[in-house]
């Protein structure tokens, strides 16, 4: 950090040396030419002022004395009387000048003539006298290119003597910019904000935070109820197969009467039944802690699922006289499709199971608001409100004794859960106990293509 920001600063502040130089030079050199270019004119003013006076005399008696400009004289027919650095005999005629032309129409004239190869350039200014001839006063100076030249050493050394000093003070100041930041408390970063351009990044830094603790907190969760699951299962498992050996043992060692075999051969089938029901749940509940939403979601018809979860019930409630009824209209969602059948049928074969001999439970499908539902309400036994909130867990049972009674893995309620959250649906409880409950999955509302 602290080398970028050096480099960044150091290519700034040359940046800014070499513009505020050359805006400075082109400033000062436009400024030293107007002043060059009036002094020009006053001088030639003056020199007329001394002729008029002392005529041809003064420019060779006095004009040493007081001009370092390059003066001359120059007749009517362009020939040169008189040069402050030439002799006249030797130059050329000046009438073609453009300095003399203007000056012999207007009566004064100025010009600026370049020289590429000295890179400079001469103003001239021009005065036309009383008796036709042409005073001509030029001073030479050296163009801003030479002067940009000429002070690359000056510019140079002052770009050193300004570097150093900013590798300096970057140094310190960088020190001083990072070391609240190396003291920054990670863990609380709202607690001491030492820069507020930075609250921006410290509030995420601050989320993240409560996210990773929300997301151990969970992992800590999870990994009790993976273990207790474990726990759970093998004692869920331990008593269907000590049941089916204790019963095979006593048939195998001759020690059940004939008339009773056909007794234990039941039991036996009905543990191995329970067994089978408990397997299928558990590998149920693991491929849906497994899948999540990798599995291909298609087109199902939430009625028809209904209609043969009825179907399947019919046996279980006619032998307790409830009533089953299904009520409702065809409804599409999409989903995983014998999961969706896992979910429907669980609600209502927990109802079946809790309700009394000659009870009534009823299945409904429908839409609410765009949310395609399902629901079963019944007139069992019903849920303690202290309950409602642990049913969806694995393997509890709201009344063990009566749980056995009427068979079941205690997985029923967990399948439906996992299930609703790999379709994003809603399940809402309503239940009284010795009254009866109403359990709903709401669907997400089907988006119009």
């Amino acid at each position: 950090m602290k080398k970028k920001i050096l480099n960044h600063t150091s290519v700034m502040i040359v940046l800014a040396v070499l513009v505020t130089f050359l805006a400075a030079s082109v400033v000062t050199y436009n400024r030293f030419n107007t002043y060059m270019q009036q002094g020009v004119r006053e001088e030639a003013q003056y020199i007329c002022v001394g002729m008029e006076e002392l005529g041809d005399s003064y420019l060779t008696e006095k004009l040493g004395n007081v001009s370092t400009s390059r003066v001359t004289l120059i007749a009517k027919d362009g020939t040169v009387r008189y040069d402050s650095e030439a002799t006249p005999e030797k130059l050329e005629n000046h009438s073609n000048r453009p300095e003399f032309i203007q000056a012999e129409k207007e009566g004064t004239s100025e010009s600026i003539r370049y020289s590429e190869t000295f890179a400079k350039k001469t103003f001239y200014y021009a005065v036309k006298l009383d008796d036709g001839s042409v005073l001509r006063v030029g001073k030479t100076v050296d163009s801003i290119y030479s002067t940009w030249f000429s002070s690359i050493v000056v510019l140079g050394i002052l770009m050193l003597l300004v570097l150093i000093m900013e590798f300096i003070f970057v140094q310190r100041q960088t020190r001083e910019l990072i070391q609240p930041i190396n003291d920054l408390d990670l863990e609380n970063p709202l607690k001491n904000v030492c820069y507020e351009e930075l609250r921006p990044l410290l509030v995420r830094v601050d989320e993240q935070n409560r996210q990773i603790r929300q997301q151990v907190k969970e992992l800590k969760e999870a990994e009790e109820i993976r273990k207790e699951f474990s726990a759970n299962v093998s004692h869920e498992l331990k008593t269907p197969l000590m049941s089916i050996s204790g019963y095979a043992e006593l048939m195998m060692n001759g020690m059940v009467p004939a008339d009773h075999v056909q007794e234990f051969s039941g039991r036996i089938y009905h543990e191995a039944v329970r067994l089978s029901d408990l397997v299928a749940d558990i590998i149920q509940l693991s491929r849906l802690d497994e899948s999540n939403s990798e599995v291909p979601f298609e087109e199902v018809d939430l009625y028809e699922l209904a209609e043969d979860v009825t179907n399947n019930l019919r046996n279980a409630a006619g032998k307790k006289n409830i009533e089953l009824e299904l009520s409702g209209s065809s409804e599409k969602i999409q989903g995983v499709r014998h999961v969706l059948y896992e979910m429907v049928f669980n609600i209502a074969d927990n109802a079946v199971r809790y309700t009394e001999n000659n009870g009534h439970v009823r299945i409904m499908v429908g839409n609410r608001k765009g949310h395609p539902f399902y629901c079963v309400v019944d007139d069992g036994i019903g849920i303690p409100k202290s309950e409602q909130g642990r049913i969806f867990e694995r393997f509890y049972r709201v009344d063990k004794s009566h749980s056995r009674q009427t068979g079941g893995t205690g997985l029923g309620l967990s399948i439906v859960k996992h299930g609703a959250t790999l379709h994003h649906a809603e399940i809402n409880v309503e239940s009284e106990q010795g009254q009866g409950t109403r359990m709903e999955i709401i669907f997400p509302e089907i988006s119009e293509k």
